[in-house]
């Protein structure tokens, strides 16, 4: 498939760039949690609130810019609730009133700005499961035509960093997408984040 294409370049790239980031050893990892909200109007419809998870990995390849590899969880809740099946429904139909479960694996690039802000991009694979067949994955969307499970997830995300005390977070908007057969899912999203120290 095309997506998995542009996955394994995204990849390829990645890892060479850490083998010649020499000049900086130093590894960090932050992780937190997710809230988000469909913006496309065919989701928009059947699914609202998605709660998740995320862990990044993450090196310094330069004063301003870091590499790294995230891996998300979300989970996301059907627009209605306790809504009665029709025994001879299709498989799409029951999908599209259940919740549904996306992860992914997401190699990116993040860019320091001024005043502790910074902006970055991440693109990989995701993987869809809907609690209704896990083998439909979010094939209730009609453009997919079919079970859908694997797709290209992406996103752009802009934050700032942060200190609590002495507890180093950051809170970043992101805008996500979830690609597959010519046609994207989108979704806008908050992530909170706790910054571990150095490994």
């Amino acid at each position: 498939m095309k997506q998995f294409g542009i996955v394994l370049l995204g990849l390829q790239l990645f890892f060479c760039t850490v083998s010649e980031a020499q000049e900086n050893n130093a590894i960090y990892f932050e992780s937190g949690v997710q809230v988000s909200i469909p913006v496309h109007i065919m989701m928009y419809r059947s699914h609202r609130l998605a709660v998740g998870a995320n862990f990044r990995i993450m090196k310094p390849i330069t004063e301003k810019t870091t590499i790294g590899i995230r891996a998300d969880y979300e989970y996301r809740f059907t627009k209605i609730n306790n809504l009665t099946i029709v025994p001879d429904s299709t498989l799409a139909e029951q999908a599209r009133y259940r919740n549904f479960i996306i992860l992914s694996l997401k190699p990116n690039v993040q860019f320091a700005l001024q005043s502790n802000w910074f902006l970055g991009i991440e693109t990989g694979v995701g993987y869809a499961i809907s609690d209704a067949n896990k083998g439909v994955g979010l094939g209730f969307v009609s453009e997919y035509a079919g079970p859908q499970r694997f797709g290209l997830c992406s996103n752009i995300f802009i934050g700032k960093h942060f200190k609590v005390v002495n507890y180093k977070m950051n809170l970043t908007l992101y805008l996500s997408q979830y690609l597959a057969h010519g046609h994207a899912e989108n979704a806008l999203g908050l992530r909170f984040n706790y910054l571990f120290n150095q490994l």
